[in-house]
C-alpha cells in the first residue's frame, strides 16, 4: 500500500483510473498546508517559542520526502567540524531510522550521536555530558523547537520539488519558497543531475537573493561480504551478472551508481525506505536469487545494517555491500565559510 501512494504522489500512475484517488491526496494536501502555514505563524509571532542553547546549532535537511542523502551529509560536515575547525560536535538524531543511527555511529566513533525525539533536552545534554560547543541537527529543517545558527537544506538534483505538490499529493514536506529561511543549498547527485541546476539556482535565488550554494555527490568507496567483513576493490562487480536489494529513499540512484562500477544487473527487489525486513522477505530474496543465474548479491550499507540488528541471512548466499561516502564536488568553500561565521561572531 505504501508503494501504491508512493507511485501516486509521484506521478507514476498516469492512468485515469488513478485520478480520483489523486484528488483525495490533493484535497489532503490542502489540509496539510494549512497545518504547516499554521505552525509558521504560531513561530512567527512568538505564541510558540524557539528554545536556544549555549552551543552553534547547524541544521540539516531538506523539503521534500527522502532520498536527498542527509547521513552521509552529516557525516562528512561532522567530519569537517571535527577535523579541520577543531569542535567538539555532536549530532543531533530524532531516530526515526535505526539503521541511520547505526551508519552514523559507525562512520563517526568519536563523536557522540544523541537520538531523542526532543532534541532541545538532547542538545543540553550534550553541552553538560560532552562538552560540545556544535550541534548537528540530523533532519533539522522542520523541527521548529529549537533555535539554529545555520541552516543547510540539501535538494536532489535528479528530482529537486517533485510534481510540486505538497504532501501527499506529492513529495513536498514544505512550499519551494520555505529555503528562505535556509542558509545554504546543497544540490546532491549532482553526477546524475536530471535538471539544469542552474536554472533551479535562479529560481531560488528570486526566493532569496543571498543564498549560497555547493554541491555533492555519492561516491563509491568500496565493497566489502557482510559475513566476513572481506574488503572488496571497486571492479570486483565489473561484468558480473548482479542481483541488487534495497530499502532507502532513492533505490534508481543506487542502481544508477552500481551499473557505473560495470556490473550487469539482472534484477534489483525494492523495498520501501527505512523497511524493516521480515523474515518472509528474506524468504522472497533467496527465492527469488534461486531462480536466477548471478555472480553478485549486492545491497547499501543501510540495509546491511538492519540485516545484522536483525541477525537474518539470505540462505547460504554471500551478501556483498556497497560503501558510499559524500564528496562536496563543488562550493565546499561556501560551506567552510558558513561554519567559520559562527565562530567569529
Amino acid at each position: 500500500m505504501r508503494q501504491f501512494i508512493y507511485s501516486l504522489m509521484t506521478d507514476k500512475r498516469k492512468e485515469p483510473v488513478f485520478e480520483p484517488l489523486k484528488w483525495l491526496l490533493y484535497f489532503a494536501s490542502l489540509l496539510y498546508g494549512i497545518g504547516i502555514w499554521a505552525r509558521c505563524i504560531l513561530y512567527k509571532y512568538g505564541i510558540f517559542k524557539r528554545q536556544k542553547v549555549p552551543m552553534n546549532v547547524v541544521s540539516v535537511g531538506n523539503i521534500t520526502l527522502g532520498g536527498t542523502g542527509k547521513t552521509p551529509f552529516v557525516i562528512a560536515l561532522a567530519k569537517i567540524l571535527k577535523d579541520e575547525l577543531k569542535k567538539e560536535v555532536s549530532v543531533l538524531i530524532r531516530g526515526y531510522g535505526w539503521d541511520e543511527q547505526a551508519m552514523l555511529r559507525t562512520s563517526l566513533p568519536n563523536i557522540p550521536i544523541l537520538v531523542g525525539e526532543n532534541r532541545v533536552k538532547a542538545a543540553r545534554r550534550t553541552i553538560k555530558m560532552n562538552g560540545s560547543d556544535t550541534a548537528i541537527l540530523d533532519d533539522g529543517f522542520q523541527y521548529w523547537e529549537l533555535e539554529r545558527d545555520l541552516d543547510i537544506v540539501l535538494i536532489d538534483s535528479r528530482n529537486p520539488f517533485g510534481n510540486g505538490q505538497l504532501f501527499p499529493r506529492g513529495v513536498l514536506r514544505e512550499p519551494k519558497d520555505s529555503v528562505k529561511r535556509a542558509d545554504i543549498i546543497v544540490f546532491t547527485k549532482v553526477n546524475k543531475a536530471r535538471c539544469d541546476i542552474d536554472i533551479v539556482r535562479e529560481s531560488l535565488r528570486k526566493i532569496k537573493d543571498d543564498i549560497v550554494f555547493a554541491e555533492a555527490i555519492h561516491k563509491p568507496k568500496g565493497l566489502y561480504e557482510i559475513r566476513t567483513k572481506k574488503i572488496l576493490d571497486l571492479t570486483y562487480t565489473r561484468g558480473k551478472k548482479t542481483i541488487l536489494f534495497s530499502s532507502i529513499g532513492d533505490p534508481e540512484y543506487f542502481e544508477e551508481t552500481v551499473k557505473d562500477l560495470g556490473a550487469n544487473i539482472i534484477m534489483h527487489l525494492k523495498f520501501p525506505d527505512h523497511h524493516n525486513y521480515s523474515i518472509i522477505d528474506i524468504e522472497h530474496i533467496a527465492k527469488m536469487c534461486n531462480e536466477k543465474n548471478f555472480d553478485i548479491l549486492l545491497t547499501t550499507e543501510k540495509d546491511a545494517v538492519k540485516l545484522n540488528r536483525l541477525g537474518l541471512a539470505i540462505a547460504d548466499y554471500t551478501v556483498t555491500v556497497l560503501s558510499v561516502e559524500m564528496e562536496i564536488s563543488a562550493g565546499r568553500e561556501n560551506i567552510i565559510a558558513g561554519l567559520h561565521s559562527l565562530y567569529n561572531n
